[in-house]
């Protein structure tokens, strides 16, 4: 078990939450973990104080393009939630305008899958994470891109010497207040990419890769307690740009403050590919 340093002042939570074992670090062979058996098998618990991130961004402490997170104020028009063909229309289209104002981008456009999180989910990948992860590797995602762009833009590239690209994750509790398992975010500024580590998202086959980062006692972490339907939290997954948050990695916890008779959380995340001209 770690901990990180303590903020005096600062509302802080200690959580226990699962990294990937350090032996994976500079291992040829990639870990696999598409199950909880193999989540277990392959990560470590670590004693983790997370900090209240509200005071922090009330004073406009973060920056998206330098911590790797913010979060917005957005009343949604959109609550169709059990709607999946509504979603992939109407709700992505409403935060892809979001993102087009919130980063200034030339173009954006949505990632053709979305998650619904809650405490029965119908597949592994749709049940809160509770290890730390990055939802894309910083190795294979800028192949996503083009064949994204071209599926969204009719063929259309933009060429990797003119433009660059970055990925972002929007969100958002649905249905009511996320008082219990709330989502924590590492401060991108304190990421070491070398610990950054790719994986493998299923039994078989090389294709499907994400990454995890290994736990180092220079991360800090952060969250948002008591999110409401109308706030977003929009987070770095990726981003080609040079001097630049590059990685937030996440996860859900257990939050030990939460009241036994708190409901259970309804979240839903989707990704949006951001375009940018290159200087």
């Amino acid at each position: 078990m770690s901990n990180t340093q303590t903020n005096p002042g600062m509302k802080t939570v200690t959580a226990e939450i699962a990294f990937l074992n350090k032996e994976w670090k500079g291992n040829v062979e990639l870990a696999r973990i598409y199950s909880r058996e193999t989540r277990h098998a392959n990560t470590s618990k670590h004693s983790i104080e997370i900090v209240d991130a509200r005071p922090l961004q009330s004073a406009g402490e973060f920056e998206l393009d330098r911590n790797g997170f913010t979060l917005i104020q957005h009343q949604a028009a959109f609550d169709s939630f059990d709607d999946k063909q509504a979603i992939e229309t109407d709700y992505f289209e409403e935060m892809r305008q979001v993102m087009l104002e919130l980063t200034g981008a030339v173009d954006a456009m949505p990632i053709p899958f979305y998650q619904l999180r809650s405490r029965k989910p119908v597949h592994f990948l749709d049940a809160y994470s509770l290890y730390m992860h990055c939802d894309f590797s910083p190795n294979a995602w800028q192949g996503m891109v083009q064949n994204a762009v071209r599926k969204y833009r009719n063929g259309r590239q933009y060429a990797a010497d003119e433009y660059d690209f970055a990925l972002y994750n929007l969100w958002r509790p649905i249905y009511h207040t996320a008082q219990r398992v709330p989502l924590t975010l590492m401060d991108a500024s304190t990421v070491d990419e070398d610990d950054i580590v790719d994986y493998l998202v299923a039994p078989t086959g090389e294709a499907s890769m994400a990454a995890l980062p290994v736990y180092n006692p220079a991360q800090k972490f952060y969250y948002f307690p008591m999110m409401q339907t109308d706030e977003v939290l929009v987070f770095k997954q990726q981003d080609s740009r040079d001097g630049l948050a590059k990685v937030c990695p996440h996860t859900s916890f257990i939050d030990p403050t939460a009241k036994d008779d708190a409901p259970e959380r309804y979240s839903i995340d989707i990704r949006i590919l951001c375009v940018y001209k290159k200087p």
